[in-house]
């Protein structure tokens, strides 16, 4: 089994457990390929997470946290090289701005790696996804408009792409998490829980299929995130309506539980699993590493996962 996404509470303010504790659950739990993938560093103190500053964290601590779980990781990845569950190392963009996204080229350059997950937590630099009061600031500085804000998003996702042409695309979807569903959208009269995207804000849906494209393009794969599960979502990120267009334009998708505990490696996967059989999927593909440390993706189906022994841990 395979997840492309975690975090752990040595490097990151909003986790919880060791780095070596969530290494030792995946192991344990029979994994193939873990991917660790601490966040990136930002750059401006205004960006930081309303815990950080509870914490007195500084910009200075976020850049040293991150270069200390870059030598630690490298040194679980090459323990792992002879061991069963392979660690592969990399980071999670912090899709701010153009300017993030800069740092991120710049810090792949320095601290080596063997894939980063591309992801937007930000927009008009404002967190989407911490709590609904900030996403509804997010709205606020895009003329109040839930629609001005999905379409920023996925703009803003495409400059990551382009940019950075990141291995596995994060949570492609994230910005629905908070989105008020009760609340009505007053251009469709439509409860936001009752949009679709691409009938009733189709600007917004042409952003979702450009940056699908240009994933199919290079090649990028986009995350199952069984996250969005214990975070209240019948399915994992991305959406239906979103699966079905990149297998459409004929995407590849892998797995992340995206865990920020011990409690949380391989959390839900069990749903995941079904959800790939509900729509339709054959394979999925993973990230490895050979015996030499060199990085490959590789595919397995949907019939060979299933028959995997991971499964029965979850009877």
């Amino acid at each position: 089994m395979h997840s492309h996404h975690s975090h752990s509470g040595d490097y990151v303010s909003h986790a919880t457990d060791t780095l070596e504790s969530i290494t030792t659950k995946a192991t344990a739990m029979g994994f193939h390929t873990y991917c660790l993938t601490e966040h990136m560093p930002r750059l401006h103190s205004k960006h930081l997470y309303p815990e950080e500053e509870e914490k007195n964290y500084t910009i200075r601590n976020l850049a040293e946290n991150y270069a200390n779980f870059h030598k630690h990781s490298q040194a679980i990845r090459t323990r792992s090289l002879s061991s069963p569950t392979k660690f592969l190392v990399g980071f999670e963009v912090e899709g701010i701005d153009l300017e993030h996204v800069e740092y991120a080229q710049k810090l792949r350059e320095q601290y080596p790696v063997d894939m980063v997950v591309g992801s937007v937590h930000y927009v008009s630099s404002i967190p989407i996804d911490f709590d609904l009061k900030m996403w509804k600031e997010a709205r606020a500085a895009n003329g109040g408009s839930t629609r001005k804000l999905y379409k920023a998003y996925f703009d803003l996702q495409y400059e990551i792409l382009v940019r950075l042409k990141p291995e596995v695309v994060g949570h492609f979807d994230l910005i629905r998490l908070l989105t008020p569903g009760e609340e009505f959208d007053t251009e469709t009269e439509k409860l936001l829980k009752d949009i679709s995207l691409e009938r009733d804000w189709p600007d917004v849906w042409e952003a979702v299929l450009r940056n699908i494209d240009f994933i199919v393009f290079y090649g990028g794969l986009v995350e199952f995130n069984a996250s969005a599960i214990r975070k209240g979502w019948a399915t994992p990120y991305p959406q239906e309506d979103i699966t079905r267009a990149i297998i459409d334009a004929g995407g590849h998708f892998c797995l992340s539980d995206d865990a920020h505990a011990v409690s949380q490696v391989g959390l839900n996967y069990k749903v995941v699993l079904n959800y790939i059989d509900t729509v339709g999927m054959k394979n999925v593909k993973y990230l490895d590493l050979t015996p030499e440390g060199k990085v490959v993706t590789k595919e397995v189906s949907l019939e060979v996962m299933k028959k995997s022994r991971f499964w029965e841990q979850y009877d």
